[in-house]
């Protein structure tokens, strides 16, 4: 391949998912996939000066293992030109189908990085409740509106670390729906920058003690982990539905212009069906 020290460069951005089993991937292992891809792809990408050179690759922040994603992105710097359109055609045909990617196009090659670029990120959640218990509408409303009004930061432990999450600054916005078979959808909106994001899975669990009238972090402790044993909630899942760039006076861009179309067999997609079935 040709070496990064030539003058012109292409950085191809990539919309892709994070579906079914490959959710379970780890980011590391992600990393990996997604260069094997680029390299079965045959596009010319360039690579890193150094005793080690590397596929000159980016990616947005790290999805937690077994949050599956509608809207994940990497830039890849190329040394052609090549068209948009097939590119991704040629990156589709060399993925799995659980991360084949939905859009591509070029973009600035002095923009800031994924990672600083984007400061808003969107999450669905479906949570199953216990059979034996029923979670009222206004019992979720009272809770989630409850921390945002009185500023709430919820303590929890991640590793050998105590860190607290500030319910008012990270979570912009929150809607549910309680569904007939008593499962909960939860739609969560957050912030994300320097200073920390918000993690669904301790909101999950600050949830499930907070129905059970304690405080949250407090009479219970909370740890930061992929698998969690809740009282409330038999099982979980997570999905990364959107991310999103916030620029002061200029409202919200999306990372390659537009919102993207949740694929065949997302959580997004079973949401919006149901919420179609049930008008």
């Amino acid at each position: 391949m040709t070496n990064v020290s030539e003058p012109t460069l292409f950085r191809l951005r990539v919309a892709y998912p994070k579906l079914g089993r490959l959710k379970y991937l780890g980011h590391l292992e992600l990393i990996h996939t997604v260069e094997q891809v680029v390299r079965r792809s045959k596009l010319p990408y360039a690579v890193t000066q150094g005793f080690s050179p590397h596929m000159r690759i980016a990616y947005t922040s790290a999805l937690p293992v077994g949050t599956s994603s509608t809207a994940e992105y990497f830039d890849v710097y190329l040394t052609e030109l090549v068209p948009a359109e097939d590119a991704l055609r040629r990156l589709q045909n060399a993925a799995p189908v659980d991360l084949r990617p939905i859009d591509a196009a070029y973009v600035e090659l002095r923009r800031p990085a994924l990672t600083a670029e984007i400061n808003e990120v969107h999450y669905l959640l479906e949570l199953m409740v216990e059979p034996t218990l029923e979670v009222s509408d206004d019992a979720l409303s009272q809770v989630l509106s409850g921390w945002r009004d009185r500023g709430v930061e919820i303590a929890y432990r991640r590793g050998k670390k105590v860190k607290s999450l500030d319910v008012r600054r990270l979570l912009k916005d929150c809607s549910h729906i309680v569904m007939p078979d008593g499962r909960i959808w939860l739609e969560l909106d957050t912030l994300c920058d320097n200073d920390g994001s918000l993690r669904p899975e301790i909101i999950i669990a600050a949830l499930d003690q907070a129905l059970r009238g304690l405080e949250p972090g407090v009479d219970e402790e909370i740890v930061s982990t992929g698998i969690q044993r809740l009282a409330t909630f038999t099982s979980y899942n997570v999905e990364r539905c959107s991310q999103r760039i916030r620029v002061d006076g200029s409202g919200e861009i999306h990372p390659l212009g537009h919102e993207l179309e949740a694929p065949r067999g997302s959580l997004s997609a079973r949401s919006a069906a149901e919420a179609l079935s049930n008008l």
